[in-house]
Order: structure tokens, then sequence, then C-alpha cells
């Protein structure tokens, strides 16, 4: 009970499209910003790379997910993972250097969280 309590503490900030360019910066900034941090990636060596780098960096696990943005199984796979480690997300960028479908990753989210938890902040 007090690791559950204690993660309703930690800040959770979701990026997909996050190997690279705008999205890679945010993994560092959040990161930076003592987030514990979740990427979803196209790129899996980028992807590998930079979660190691920041791990390496803060000290402090980042969980990076191989996958396709535009793959419904994909951010499916990927919300179900993010809500079984982390349980709630604050913050959450999607595709980060394309507009793409924000409000389908917010609801599989949603629907991931259920009444558990909770999602801060979509942009």
């Amino acid at each position: 009970m007090q690791g559950e309590k204690n993660m309703w503490k930690k800040k959770i900030c979701v990026i997909v499209g996050g190997a690279k360019g705008k999205g890679s910066s945010l993994v560092e900034e959040y990161a930076g910003r003592s987030y514990y941090v979740a990427f979803m990636d196209m790129d899996k060596e980028r992807g590998k790379l930079l979660k190691e780098k920041m791990e390496k960096r803060y000290g402090r696990k980042v969980f990076f997910f191989h996958g396709d943005a535009d793959s419904e199984e994909d951010l499916e796979l990927f919300a179900g993972a993010v809500i079984g480690q982390y349980r709630k997300v604050d913050c959450l960028y999607y595709r980060t250097d394309i507009a793409g479908r924000a409000k389908e990753i917010e609801e599989l989210l949603k629907h991931h969280v259920k009444n558990n938890g909770k999602i801060e902040t979509i942009y």
C-alpha cells in the first residue's frame, strides 16, 4: 500500500513519438524535471539510446515502447503498459512532430486508467 501511495506523488509524462526531434527534447525536459517518462516511437535504436542516456543522466527508470503511432494495436498495448506500470498520467504529448490522433490515445489511456487514476494534461 505504501508503494501505491508513493506512486500518486510521482509525476508521469507520456510522449508518443519521443525518440527524435521535439519528442526527444520533451523526454529530456521531463526527465530533468524529475518526472517518470514513458515514450513510444518507431525508431527502436534511437529509442533505446535515449532511454539509456536518460537513465544514466538522471538515475531514474525511463519506459520506452517500440511501436507505431498509426497502429491502433500498438497504441492499445502502449496505453495498457503505461497504466499497468504507473497507474496514472500527469501529462501526455501525442505525435510531437505531426498533428495526430491525440483524442484516441487519451481515450485508450482513460480506458486503462478506469477509476483508479487520472490524466492531468494533454498536449
